[in-house]
């Protein structure tokens, strides 16, 4: 694999010449970039192969990732090279490997009422990996970062975000719902209590409680869910905050259990086509996150009790102790520091890179917002 893509990068000279929607100059700046992606995403992946993961977590970014990246190599034009079209699909084969390889029998799940959302979105993949957006760039606005500094951002989520146990019950809920939906062929909308409604879709929010609203919405539309709301414009306001956070993040220089969210924020929206996410500087700092065997590590567990968004920081019923001690069972793979939700989310985040670099001329000018 090295070995082709040090081939592919002699020849990007030749290549720029017929590049047809690049000029000369916009061509240079981005095949570095996909060559950098090309080699961190397969050593990522082999890492995985030779150590598979038990998080369920990991093997859906997995399918998003490859659905991802199907599509952007069948919209490559015909004159990109060669060489960069094997790379990719390369990539795209030990992708296959993982999935042909895992034993679905053996993942840890958190919750039973995760155990039904995850094994959802595994059945349906293909369906959720397809619910793309054109990437766009300016619909935003110039977000600034809060005022206020982390430990204030902390406390704020702790007022605003219920308990991961909460979330995986109205995600639940809504499936069940869309799923009777679809069985009896009727029209309408899902059904949710008022309580589920207030956590996935109205009220203020920050955090991970966002990302459950983006893949809420994500589902919601996938089957066909959600009548009478206009979820493009839900998912618009949530990613408008959610670009404010990741702002936050960045200026605040990422604090140590945030790097997995930080990515998550760029992997769900960036995927819904905002194009604000996309910046060099952030793939920079995603690239240089990979620890030298291959993986991603995050201690996030310090931060989730922080917010609350897995119970108490202190005397946390027993219960709750049994999830969290679920979540670190699955997330840390043979290895150590290795968390497989953090490298799920640099998978997912990097696959959407590797599509704007290639899909659009305006990939290389991201960086310009600040």
């Amino acid at each position: 694999m090295y070995a082709r893509c040090i081939a592919f990068l002699v020849t990007f000279s030749a290549a720029c010449a017929i590049y047809p929607y690049f000029d000369t100059q916009d061509f240079i700046y981005n095949v570095p970039k996909v060559y950098r992606i090309c080699i961190t995403l397969d050593k990522l992946l082999e890492y995985y192969e030779q150590k598979p993961s038990k998080d369920p977590e990991w093997y859906i970014a997995l399918g998003m990732a490859r659905g991802q990246l199907e599509y952007t190599i069948n919209e490559l034009d015909k004159s990109v090279p060669a060489k960069l079209k094997q790379n990719l699909q390369n990539i795209t084969s030990r992708m296959d490997r993982i999935r042909n390889n895992t034993k679905y029998d053996k993942l840890v799940y958190r919750s039973k009422d995760y155990e039904y959302v995850a094994k959802a979105m595994l059945e349906n993949l293909e369906v959720l990996s397809s619910v793309l957006e054109p990437l766009t760039l300016g619909t935003l606005g110039t977000q600034k970062p809060y005022r206020f500094n982390f430990e204030q951002y902390v406390q704020e989520a702790r007022t605003k975000m219920p308990s991961r146990k909460a979330a995986d019950a109205c995600t639940m809920q809504l499936l069940i719902s869309a799923m009777e939906t679809q069985t009896t062929q009727s029209d309408g909308s899902c059904e949710m209590t008022p309580e589920c409604s207030q956590q996935l879709l109205k009220g203020s929010g920050l955090a991970f409680q966002q990302i459950s609203r983006i893949r809420a919405a994500v589902l919601a539309t996938a089957f066909d869910c959600m009548e009478g709301l206009d979820i493009n414009a839900h998912i618009y306001k949530l990613c408008i905050q959610i670009y404010k956070e990741s702002k936050s993040l960045e200026a605040w220089e990422h604090p140590p259990g945030t790097r997995t969210l930080f990515m998550q924020q760029i992997a769900y929206c960036a995927s819904q086509g905002y194009g604000e996410f996309i910046k060099p500087r952030w793939m920079n700092k995603i690239l240089s996150w990979q620890e030298p065997k291959g993986c991603y590590a995050d201690d996030r567990q310090p931060f989730l009790k922080l917010t609350g968004f897995v119970g108490p920081a202190s005397s946390p019923p027993s219960k709750e102790r049994e999830e969290e001690y679920r979540v670190k069972k699955a997330a840390i793979s043979e290895g150590g520091s290795c968390n497989s939700l953090t490298s799920a989310m640099a998978l997912g985040s990097l696959v959407l890179y590797v599509r704007a670099l290639l899909e659009t001329d305006l990939a290389f000018q991201y960086d310009v917002l600040t």
